[in-house]
């Protein structure tokens, strides 16, 4: 089940919001205080952070002048992100952590205890949620009817930027709010597709606080915005390691050779596997294709058999969460930021993965599967801060 309710949203005034939504998180920091701080402090330089007791004080600056303001009423919001001609539609409430610690939430993917430190901290120092968690369900013909029937009414916020539509729904009449909640209790599951590292962090921030803090300071629930598994987007997510040491490559042929068939890519054109278990490997300058070809009797998903046959007895990359050796790389434009990380590093080594589809994703976190962090890239991003929370 989901547990959802409304929320009263702290939103940003139109001409701000432009500079959020063209406003670019740079590759792996999206989430870092950098990131927020120049979405917090108009004319901040991107180089440089601010402590948590800043952004705070630059939000309520920005409260005080007018900058956000609040809705009036509880609303459960439809949003939709245009892309082209592809369209995802949603819904964006907030969520029961309860559902989390409960297991109605399944998780597939490891996380960074330091990040999620990090996280705790600014949930605790600053209080303000500015973009949701993605999670994702199988299909539902209740829940899409009722949102074609909800978008039936004329949007009640259209943004456009960087060739993308923003529209938001409001919704806040109590017999809709009661329909929707309705339909997400009667899921069984739903997964998380994005925001691992949130979601943990405001579980651990909720299940510190005595009962009656924790509700007096709305730590009881986490903005999330929900998308039927049939429209989310993944992208591919590959890994690239910048080894430690020296690499013998002759040694790490003989031992990939025992576990792969491996053969040259023609023209020595990049390799992006289309099936599990291929995979690209990139190393000398060279491409190669490596097809898995022993017959385990328990299929693990690629990325676990990357870390456990690969990167583990060959490079020593024991905690894939904290070493500092491997780099993921994801996203639309995964291919090419792969290659400028490679042609940055000459000893840098680097494996491309199939693409998981939202069914794989949501059979692997319901068997308890946990992968690697940052091993599929999901979409969309929802822009930080086109409806923020405040605790």
């Amino acid at each position: 089940m989901a547990t959802i309710r409304p929320f009263v949203a702290l939103r940003p005034q139109e001409v701000y919001l432009d500079k959020m939504l063209t406003l670019k998180a740079s590759p792996g920091n999206g989430g870092s205080n950098g990131f927020i701080a120049r979405m917090l402090d108009n004319g901040h330089p991107e180089n440089k952070e601010l402590t948590n007791a800043q952004l705070l004080a630059n939000l309520k600056r920005m409260m005080l002048t007018g900058d956000f303001y609040q809705e009036e009423h509880p609303c459960i919001f439809i949003y939709e992100i245009t892309k082209g001609t592809h369209t995802q539609t949603g819904v964006w409430a907030v969520t029961d952590l309860d559902d989390f610690d409960r297991g109605h939430i399944k998780s597939h993917e490891s996380t960074m205890n330091c990040n999620s430190y990090s996280l705790m901290n600014y949930r605790n120092e600053v209080g303000l949620e500015g973009d949701p968690l993605i999670l994702t369900y199988r299909p539902n013909r209740t829940i899409n009817s009722l949102l074609n029937q909800l978008k039936q009414a004329e949007a009640s916020s259209v943004y456009y930027s960087n060739k993308i539509f923003h529209r938001i729904w409001r919704v806040y009449d109590l017999k809709t709010i009661r329909q929707l909640s309705s339909c997400f209790s009667e899921l069984q599951h739903v997964y998380v597709a994005d925001g691992h590292h949130r979601l943990v962090a405001a579980a651990k921030c909720r299940n510190i606080e005595p009962k009656t803090l924790a509700e007096t300071r709305n730590l009881n629930y986490i903005s999330s915005f929900y998308l039927s598994s049939d429209q989310l987007s993944i992208k591919g997510s590959h890994r690239v390691i910048i080894p430690a040491d020296d690499v013998y490559i002759d040694q790490v042929f003989r031992t990939l050779k025992k576990i792969f068939s491996v053969t040259k890519s023609l023209r020595n054109e990049p390799v992006i596997p289309s099936q599990p278990r291929e995979f690209g490997l990139f190393m000398e300058e060279k491409w190669y294709r490596m097809v898995y070809k022993l017959n385990d009797k328990n299929v693990m998903p690629d990325a676990c058999l990357l870390q456990q046959k690969v990167f583990e007895p060959l490079f020593n990359i024991e905690n894939p969460e904290t070493d500092e050796q491997l780099i993921a790389v994801g996203g639309a434009d995964a291919l090419s930021e792969l290659q400028q990380i490679l042609a940055d590093n000459p000893a840098a080594i680097a494996f491309t993965l199939a693409v998981m589809n939202a069914d794989q994703l949501m059979d692997i976190a319901q068997q308890g599967i946990i992968l690697p962090p940052k091993s599929a890239w999901i979409e969309p991003k929802v822009p930080f801060g086109l409806l923020l929370r405040k605790l």
